[in-house]
């Protein structure tokens, strides 16, 4: 009995954190675009999250760093796909509800994911559209591969001697 009600506390924490976390005006505005556009929500409840897998693996495989760039990621992702949804409505209460949303999106990411995560993102999409089918960029890539894996390797080894710094700096202060 003790474990069903600890179990209840934890899960009520979770749904008060959830809604403190969401401003009352935002939330008003996202429950106002989910009854405009969902009219099925069999559809949603697929086993195929468009966002909720990746924030998943984001905390438990990732460092901080690489949260940030991803979590600022799914704001720009979220952000073109309101902004579509925006150009293709005819209401304008949806629009101006889609607009509020993305003015949240962005000042979330301006002040928690700021940096150089605009300029990662470019490099990423420009890997992502090298084309791999071509024969000229095939042949380029093999012609960068050594001094790609070189600078790969020494990227990897130079995280390890950081790691190991840490570990050693943690292990003297658990002995002081």
């Amino acid at each position: 009995m003790a474990l069903y009600w600890g179990v209840c506390l934890m899960i009520l924490g979770w749904m008060t954190y959830a809604k403190a976390s969401v401003p009352e005006n935002l939330d008003k505005s996202i429950d106002g675009l989910k009854a405009y556009y969902i009219k099925n929500e069999n559809e949603l409840h697929n086993a195929h999250p468009v966002f909720l897998r990746v924030l998943k693996d984001l905390k438990v495989n990732l460092e901080e760093s690489e949260q940030n760039l991803l979590m600022s990621i799914i704001m720009d992702t979220y952000s073109r796909i309101f902004a579509r949804m925006q150009n293709e409505s005819q209401d304008e209460a949806t629009k101006d509800r889609l607009a509020h949303v993305q003015e949240h999106l962005k000042k979330l990411q301006e002040n928690y994911f700021p940096g150089k995560s605009a300029e990662l993102k470019t490099y990423a999409e420009t890997l992502w559209a090298i084309k791999d089918n071509d024969p000229i960029v095939q042949q380029k890539a093999l012609f960068e591969l050594k001094r790609v894996y070189r600078e790969a390797t020494q990227m990897k080894n130079l995280k390890n001697k950081d790691r190991r710094r840490r570990q050693v700096k943690s292990t003297r202060k658990q002995k002081s």
